[in-house]
């Protein structure tokens, strides 16, 4: 933005994009006002939260502010009325029940902020455990809140206090209990979510290790909705308290509490003093009413109540491999930087086990580009995700192959080493990257993060490659930038932020998943033109996935064409544009628009992509193939080199297929 007025100044041309950003940046100026401050001007929580400080104030300062020690008996007062020497009146026992109300604050807020303390500490480590790792360890966790969720909470809140007996100390212990299972199951819940994210996918993908990704990139997604629960069920332990100390079973004589002194004006002073009952009555409500506002407030300026569908993801990062050891690679005469061999995949459902991946073999030499191209669900990101160890497990599970990177069977590798590779050897970029993206911490922050997590560097070095990484993929005002959250970025310039993130620390390998396809096209341009040159500068190869025969043809030097899991054709980009050798190829090709094609009818792929639980026996596209025979639909097919290229087709040799038109 000050960029912009500096312009307009100065009568310098402002660009189109330089006015998008400007009114991003605008537009993003009330969200950088702290949430407090935007709650302090909500009149109604901040009457409350004004009343909660006075409140807790003068429980702190009970023995400076009451006028009476709270348990001094003056017998001629006996049910005294208001009046100047007792402001709220007396007791039965002419205590001043100002005094004992102060006192009663103490013991009730006390009980009601250690029981959120404790029951949130504990919620917290179990629910993160639960629902990060999931499996058997979340289900166990979940029987067992299941099982305390299903009393009565009053009830449970008795019968263990029953058991321990009156006392503040046996209250918070009983109370603890039974708020503990709520708060357990909202942490588990928010972090099923969150761990869907595709920033903490990203996360892995850099090589982060469990406990950090928890603490940073979980803990900080979901801190709203649990400062929002901890603000309402302190309102709840509040009133808890309460009940229990009316029962009985709350601090000992003649300690004050609301509760008690609620009890002792029911017993005591109903039929003579019936006033009595307002004073803990009143303070009670008032209070539980102010939590409640308080936690209303909070809830508007956080903005929780959106929820995404989740899916189960795989536990630390890493995709179950199910198979026999691969034995060691034969001597090859190429120089392959990744090599993935005959690599399977299966997902596991309520049908059974699917293969959505099939014996795919690809190899990437170093500063080759290599596209992986197909309909959506042909298998195409299941496969880049196996190479990182990222397909999700369960249900996912690598069923056999190899995937050797460098000489080493990553397939082998035990957590850390693999977290090792990750983000050094190779990188990934993921399809949209405003989830890609930590939304919780700033651009400069998440760079700095990518690169500290592998090398021992300082932070003002992390901060200085973190300029050098934007300024490397084209982002104007870099250090302004570093300060921004993702939100306050277009599309586009996110992107290139996700690109110097996989960037940060040198990898031989990227691993592009379809990162223009939240992109409009001219942004498209800019971001392939990006990837051209930085291969060009860094000697990288790269890994790149899409369904856009056109961003191939720009982009690739070779190019794999899978249908229903299997690589159906592999050739030089050229070649296979040239000289399609598979009937599916072909009409991919026949599909695609062309400069100056106007009045021709694009071809149609008849039928769908079969099912991944039912896939056909023999060629998997025979049933949209207008070539089929009867040759096709019996045996396995195999990958042949024919020529220049390897092709998965019975009759590649007799059939000429029409190209690029």
């Amino acid at each position: 933005m000050d960029e912009l007025l500096a312009h307009h100044a100065e009568n310098i041309p402002i660009t189109p994009d330089e006015a998008v950003e400007a009114a991003a940046e605008f537009a993003a100026l009330p969200r950088r006002r702290g949430a407090f401050l935007r709650l302090l001007r909500r009149p109604g929580p901040a009457v409350a939260f004004g009343y909660l400080v006075v409140i807790a104030l003068a429980a702190i300062f009970a023995p400076v502010i009451a006028p009476y020690d709270p348990n001094q008996i003056d017998v001629p007062s006996r049910f005294a009325p208001p009046s100047w020497d007792h402001l709220l009146g007396a007791d039965d026992l002419g205590r001043d029940l100002f005094s004992r109300l102060l006192y009663g604050a103490r013991v009730s807020l006390t009980v009601s902020v250690a029981v959120i303390v404790i029951a949130t500490v504990v919620a917290l480590v179990v629910g993160l455990v639960a629902g990060y790792s999931g499996g058997a360890v979340d289900n166990v966790i979940m029987r067992v809140a299941d099982g305390g969720l299903s009393f009565p909470p009053l009830v449970l809140a008795l019968a263990v206090a029953g058991i321990l007996g009156p006392g503040v100390v046996n209250v918070i212990a009983a109370l603890s209990i039974v708020f503990v299972f709520g708060l357990t199951r909202l942490v588990r819940g928010t972090a099923l979510v969150v761990r869907e994210e595709p920033f903490v996918e990203a996360s892995r993908a850099a090589g982060s290790r469990t406990r950090r990704i928890l603490v940073h990139r979980v803990f900080p997604n979901i801190r709203s909705p649990l400062i929002i629960a901890a603000t309402f069920g302190i309102a709840g332990v509040l009133l808890a308290e309460a009940g229990l100390s009316y029962l009985g079973l709350g601090p000992r004589p003649p300690a004050a509490s609301w509760g008690n002194m609620l009890r002792n004006a029911y017993d005591r002073g109903l039929y003579k003093a019936s006033w009595q009952l307002f004073v803990p009555g009143l303070a009670i409500a008032f209070t539980i009413y102010a939590f409640n506002v308080l936690g209303d407030g909070l809830r508007d300026v956080l903005g929780v109540g959106r929820s995404r569908r989740a899916k189960r993801r795989e536990r630390r990062g890493m995709t179950t491999v199910e198979r026999v050891r691969t034995p060691p690679a034969a001597p090859t005469s190429d120089d392959a930087l990744l090599r993935i061999e005959d690599l399977s995949v299966e997902f596991v459902s309520e049908r059974g086990a699917s293969r959505v991946v099939e014996g795919v073999s690809l190899a990437i030499r170093p500063g080759e580009t290599v596209g992986l191209v197909g309909e959506s669900g042909s298998g195409k990101t299941v496969t880049s995700l196996s190479v990182m160890r990222l397909v999700p497990s369960p249900p996912g599970r690598i069923v056999s192959g190899a995937i050797r990177f460098e000489g080493r069977n990553l397939l082998d590798l035990d957590f850390e080493a693999m977290r090792e590779v990750r983000g050094t050897g190779i990188s990934m970029v993921f399809q949209d990257p405003m989830t890609s993206l930590d939304p919780s911490f700033t651009i400069g922050s998440q760079l700095a993060e990518a690169q500290r997590l592998h090398r021992k560097v300082s932070r003002s070095a992390a901060r200085a490659r973190s300029i050098e990484l934007l300024d490397l993929v084209g982002i104007p005002a870099p250090e302004t930038r570093l300060r921004q959250y993702p939100h306050q970025l277009s599309g586009g310039l996110r992107q290139r932020v996700v690109i110097a993130m996989a960037l940060a620390n040198e990898p031989r390998l990227l691993i592009a998943d379809e990162p223009t396809t939240a992109l409009d096209v001219t942004v498209q341009a800019q971001i392939l033109d990006l990837l051209k040159r930085l291969q060009r500068e860094l000697g990288m190869a790269i890994l790149f996935v899409t369904h856009d025969l056109g961003v191939i043809a720009d982009l690739c030097d070779r190019v794999a064409v899978m249908y229903a899991g299997q690589i159906v054709e592999e050739a030089a980009v050229e070649e296979l544009f040239a000289h399609p050798r598979h009937p599916y190829t072909a009409g991919l090709l026949g599909a695609m628009p062309q400069v100056g094609g106007a009045g021709e009818r694009l071809t149609v792929i008849p039928g769908q992509v079969p099912m991944a639980h039912a896939m056909p026996g023999g060629c998997r596209f025979a049933d949209r193939c207008a070539f089929v025979t009867d040759a096709c639909r019996s045996g396995r097919i195999d990958l042949v080199a024919t020529g220049a290229a390897a092709v998965r087709c019975v009759r590649a040799g007799e059939l000429t297929l029409q190209g690029a038109r």
